[in-house]
């Protein structure tokens, strides 16, 4: 399972990779924690044809964890303890970025 990066003091998350055709990552939401409350906001990015998913399971490598397909227009929901990120074209790059309050 991958992780995000912290990219300054505060509570600014952010996952960048390129992802091979076919490829599937999950990546593992940063921890909560008592200075930060909450995920405030999460966005994401990418130059190719990829799916992302999410779920609430606290075992998301697990065969019985759920996942719900995240659609580009949708707001990702803000208690995913996973992102699921499957690439079904060419190698492309993909961005996550998750600001905590």
């Amino acid at each position: 399972m991958l992780e995000f990066k912290k990219v300054t003091n505060g509570f600014n998350y952010v996952f960048e990779k390129e992802i091979g055709a076919g490829e599937t990552v999950i990546l593992k939401m940063p921890p909560v924690s008592p200075n930060k409350r909450g995920i405030n906001d999460i966005g994401w990015q990418t130059d190719g044809s990829v799916t992302l998913y999410g779920t609430l399971s606290s075992d998301p490598e697990s065969d019985g964890a759920l996942w719900q397909e995240i659609k580009e227009s949708d707001e990702v929901n803000k208690t995913v303890t996973a992102i699921k990120i499957v690439n079904g074209g060419s190698a492309c790059n993909v961005t996550v970025r998750a600001i905590f309050c």
